[in-house]
């Protein structure tokens, strides 16, 4: 007597299928929004990365300073590049004054003291602060006020109402760090 063998051939039936598929898109619909904010947490990471710079930058201007015995302010020009320093020993611009005198000044600051490679800055000309009105290859704004240098993290979203970082620096008495309240684009 000769045995009959049968296959049975198994897949996966339409239901099993459609199952799959729809626990695919629940899945991918609960990770969707975290890969969406990929952009703004890299946007805060490079701003709060500069910020540390900047930081750690203006401390190390501070100790040439008073390791070069907190010389006067007419003896303490270009003790880092171009720099000038005030009687307090912090950046004061590069025209051999006490003072930052323009947004130049404040460029050069923060051109000097970061040196950043791979990021611009500029001074936006314009209305206000004049950001929307800058080429799109610019990464940092610079303004002065009063007593301030504003440096302001230009974001690839340039839309009205879009909450920019801002670092600001009190250049007479030294002071410096983020805004708080950031810099809604106008």
């Amino acid at each position: 007597m000769q045995s009959v063998t049968t296959h049975k051939h198994k897949g996966f039936t339409l239901i099993e299928l459609v199952v799959v598929i729809i626990v695919l898109v629940v899945l991918a619909v609960t990770a969707l929004p975290k890969f969406i904010n990929l952009a703004d947490d890299a946007y805060l990471a490079r701003f709060n990365a500069t910020q540390g710079a900047f930081e750690s930058a203006m401390k190390q201007a501070h100790a040439k300073w008073l390791t070069s015995g907190s010389p006067a302010p007419a003896n303490a020009t270009d003790l880092i590049e171009a720099l000038d320093f005030n009687s307090l020993g912090y950046p004061a611009g590069t025209d051999n004054g006490t003072q930052v005198s323009s947004e130049a000044d404040c460029k050069a600051i923060f051109d000097s003291l970061l040196q950043l490679d791979g990021m611009t800055t500029a001074i936006p000309a314009g209305d206000g602060p004049g950001i929307k009105n800058l080429p799109v290859e610019v990464d940092w704004a610079v303004t002065n006020n009063s007593n301030i240098c504003y440096y302001t993290y230009v974001p690839q979203s340039r839309e009205v109402g879009f909450n920019a970082r801002q670092l600001r620096y009190y250049y007479t008495t030294g002071e410096y760090g983020e805004f708080a309240a950031g810099y809604t684009l106008q």
